[in-house]
């Protein structure tokens, strides 16, 4: 069982990830044009699979992909999925974790760190003026200084810390308050879309009756309480389960059925990473299973967010994928939080 040490280094992770995220291009759209014959003439969604690469190298490198309870490399794939959801037209601090700290903060209070960091600013440039002044009124033989403002910056800075932004994301569902991988989530409307991440790297088939039930419930009991929200369950295992006789076979079955029409999961995916123990270099990232491809795990989340949500709620999301409708889209509705500008 995790521990609370566990929990801090395993959230801790996210600021070792931060650079990386910082150059990732959340503006470049996902969806690519493919050949008419073979997709119908639609968009498909073309993931970051390197950006993926980058980010889990840095906990495999590290040796924490060898301890299962560590969850460093589980956050590393919140971190991916988190980028992926930017690039695919939410707001980039609408979704958490977000690539800075506080990792989870509700979007309706974006205004208020705004307003934090802007007061900062003005402070710095007040400051710097009065020590200018300060400096003019000595050469002249002045003796008293000018005020000072040591205390103005610590009671600023006591309401950035003051906002309820917390480092994991607790949604209450129908039986009991979870911790979630990745949110997106306002107050006006709650839940908008909840991803849960799960990792195995060794003994695949021991536990897989526990995990099968885990996630059904996890599952039962957010999708009870938030019945239209976009909901997806993604897996990270080293090509290693491929030599362990069925276990790929029947995690692929898992997660088959944990999805929409069997279960109440609207996407799943299944993804593969390859490394030896000598070196722990991650060479690559698969998608061992089509069915469970990141494409499509990300097009049906995309989809059921927009497919959940009136046309004047997620418009980037809409324009990255559709393009602009004839006559535009619907202006927004100021009652609810807007979430794009």
């Amino acid at each position: 069982m995790a521990t609370d040490d566990d929990d801090a280094n395993a959230r801790e992770v996210l600021a070792e990830l931060d650079t990386i995220l910082a150059a990732a291009d959340t503006e470049w759209s996902p969806w690519v044009e493919r050949v008419p014959a073979e997709y119908d003439g639609q968009r498909v969604y073309a993931p970051d699979y390197d950006l993926a690469r980058r980010l889990l190298a840095v906990p495999i490198k590290q040796g924490y992909a060898k301890e299962q309870q560590s969850g460093r490399v589980a956050k590393a794939l919140d971190a991916w999925i988190a980028a992926e959801l930017r690039r695919g037209g939410f707001p980039p601090d609408a979704v958490w974790p977000r690539a800075r700290r506080p990792r989870i903060l509700p979007a309706d209070l974006l205004p208020v760190e705004d307003a934090v960091a802007e007061a900062l600013t003005r402070l710095n440039e007040f400051e710097t003026r009065l020590e200018a002044y300060d400096a003019a009124v000595q050469t002249k033989g002045i003796k008293q200084k000018v005020p000072s403002l040591y205390r103005v910056r610590p009671a600023i800075r006591n309401i950035a810390e003051a906002l309820p932004g917390e480092p994991a994301a607790h949604i209450l569902g129908r039986f009991y308050v979870k911790q979630v991988d990745v949110v997106v989530s306002t107050w006006q409307r709650g839940p908008d879309l909840l991803v849960s991440s799960k990792t195995a790297f060794s003994s695949y088939l021991k536990n897989k009756n526990n995990r099968y039930e885990e996630a059904v419930g996890e599952a039962t009991n957010l999708r009870d309480r938030h019945p239209r929200a976009a909901m997806g369950f993604a897996f990270l295992v080293r090509t290693n389960i491929f030599e362990e006789a069925g276990a790929f076979a029947y995690l692929r079955d898992l997660l088959v059925r944990l999805r929409k029409p069997d279960g109440d999961f609207d996407a799943t995916m299944l993804l593969a990473g390859d490394w030896a123990d000598d070196d722990l270099e991650l060479r690559q990232i698969d998608d061992p299973a089509d069915m469970l491809s990141a494409p499509r795990f990300f097009t049906d989340l995309l989809n059921a967010v927009m497919r959940n949500a009136p046309v004047d709620l997620h418009q980037e999301i809409r324009r990255r994928k559709q393009g602009e409708p004839t006559g535009g889209l619907p202006p927004v509705d100021e009652t609810v939080a807007p979430e794009e500008d």
